[in-house]
């Protein structure tokens, strides 16, 4: 699953390059609307789960705080579980507030959601091969995708570069 813009322009006026600029721009719209907690088709994320869970102290991705430490000391217990775990645990910038639901926790994810291809037909984004995980994740979470909002957008910047290329 990734998202596919394609375009039928004339190769005088189009180029990979104005496809990546325009693929970078969108990129940068997405991971901005996923950081408020929106998905794909202009909803909020739904919660985190809080079904009580163990995070091992070893191997995660965020180290746990918070909670409560478990008898080995080899886990932290959380009551309310993920929600809670990741609300504890995370760092927030200072820049700003992101959603309770952004779907960071190491930043991974995020980090590998790239343009994948752009040519003079139009681009693809999606995940590199360090972040497959999260196709799974979009399953539940859409955010591989854009929304109208953002569709409008591509096409208003499309435009204007196109405007600007004629003159």
């Amino acid at each position: 699953m990734s998202a596919k813009v394609s375009l039928n322009l004339p190769k005088s006026l189009w180029t990979a390059e104005d496809s990546l600029r325009l693929a970078s721009n969108t990129l940068a719209q997405v991971k901005i609307r996923t950081g408020k907690g929106v998905d794909a088709n202009g909803q909020l994320f739904k919660d985190y789960s809080t079904n009580p869970l163990y995070v091992s102290k070893k191997g995660a991705r965020l180290k746990p705080k918070g909670g409560r430490p478990s008898r080995t000391g080899n886990s932290v217990y959380y009551e309310e579980g993920y929600a809670q775990y990741k609300h504890e645990s995370r760092q927030r910038g200072s820049g700003g507030e992101s959603a309770e639901v952004d779907l960071v926790l190491s930043g991974n994810m995020l980090n590998n959601f790239v343009v994948l291809e752009a040519t003079e037909n139009g681009f693809r984004l999606g995940l590199t091969n360090n972040a497959q995980y999260g196709y799974y994740v979009n399953q539940t979470r859409e955010f591989i995708g854009l929304t109208q909002g953002e569709v409008d957008l591509l096409v208003r910047a499309l435009e204007i570069d196109l405007r600007s290329k004629m003159k």
